[in-house]
């Protein structure tokens, strides 16, 4: 039971955030988990949070220069990230993937300016990263329906499917 009252918590905590998230995200990674033991599947989701870091930081710095990493508070999206796929080592065709809610990213700060330079950057950047592949989809985000979905797992009891570690709320350039 007190797992749902957290899980419910840190649902609502991420919802509060949703009026800033414009685009809703879900990228695949060559990261497959068929069969994985509990050791492997420790390795693929170090390597997918890595993996996902470095596509972050890469997008923050197409967006923002290097304001993103001296003013990570202004200069930065927002980004809430989940990264499921852990529960399921049974299915051959089941990978890692991460989901993100992104905002603060089309802004008159940024230098992604139209929504084809921020599907381009997505994809150039997700491709280019080690595990990334060209499964991608890109979406406006409406309602706080998104924050359900990529957070089903923690219903499910896999409280380590937020990575906080890739969830960035750049609370000073939400103020604006």
């Amino acid at each position: 039971m007190h797992t749902q009252t957290v899980s419910k918590t840190i649902v609502n905590f991420l919802k509060s955030y949703t009026p800033f998230c414009t685009h809703a995200l879900t990228m695949q990674m060559n990261l497959p988990t068929l069969n994985a033991n509990d050791a492997h599947m420790e390795y693929l989701h170090e390597q997918a949070t890595k993996n996902v870091t470095h596509f972050i930081n890469r997008v923050a710095y197409k967006a923002y220069g290097n304001g993103a990493k001296r003013k990570p508070n202004k200069y930065s999206p927002l980004i809430i990230t989940t990264i499921e796929g852990t529960l399921n080592t049974y299915d051959t065709n089941r990978t890692l993937h991460a989901h993100m809610a992104i905002g603060n990213i089309i802004t008159p700060n940024s230098n992604i300016k139209t929504e084809e330079q921020l599907l381009e950057t997505i994809k150039t950047e997700w491709l280019n990263t080690t595990y990334g592949n060209k499964n991608i989809l890109v979406e406006k985000m409406h309602s706080t329906g998104w924050i359900n979905y990529i957070t089903k797992e923690l219903y499910n009891g896999n409280m380590d499917c937020i990575s906080w570690e890739n969830t960035r709320i750049p609370h000073a350039a939400l103020l604006i």
